[in-house]
């Protein structure tokens, strides 16, 4: 199954090469670190079928239950897995009643300063999103798909959720 993700952030980043090459400050995107692939699945067998598949390659993994569906992050243990650095895959069933596609559906990157940046960029349709009170990002969408662009990484939006259940469990 790694070629398929293999495949899907080779073409992304094609794409995404394009929009820095259009793009008013080209450093900017060309530099921008992703740090996680997100992959939609149907359904609650797909998404156990995608995690039994890549679990033994996996360090940790997180399962997050945000919106009456599964999150599952994984942290990839070889560094090679993946093009472009990339070490954490997403699986995130449809919410319920969604016909979103299947497949890859974002990747992020760690972009701290976004808005100030995307607001020079009259080219690209972007908005602020936000998914509970961890985790909120900039969506940006191009011809490759939807970028999201963050301050943090999901890995530290995991790290909130649990100590959040920590402190409910201590006080």
């Amino acid at each position: 199954m790694f070629d398929e993700y293999v495949d899907a952030i080779t073409a992304y980043r094609k794409a995404w090469q394009g929009l820095a090459a259009e793009a008013t400050d080209k450093k900017y995107f060309k530099n921008l670190k992703p740090t996680s692939l997100g992959w939609k699945v149907a359904d609650r067998a797909e998404l156990m079928q995608r995690l039994d598949s890549i679990r033994d390659a996996c360090e940790q993994i997180h399962f997050g239950w945000v919106n009456e569906r599964w999150l599952v992050t994984a942290f990839v243990r070889d560094p090679k897995a993946l093009p472009w650095g990339l070490r954490v895959i997403k699986l995130m069933e449809r919410r319920p009643g969604s016909t979103d596609a299947t497949g890859l559906d974002h990747l992020d990157f760690y972009a701290p300063h976004a808005k100030g940046k995307l607001e020079k960029e009259l080219s690209l349709k972007w908005n602020e999103e936000k998914n509970g009170h961890h985790c909120k990002w900039i969506s940006v969408w191009f011809s490759g798909g939807e970028a999201k662009l963050r301050g943090d990484t999901v890995l530290q939006v995991c790290a909130n959720e649990m100590l959040e259940y920590e402190e409910m469990l201590l006080s």
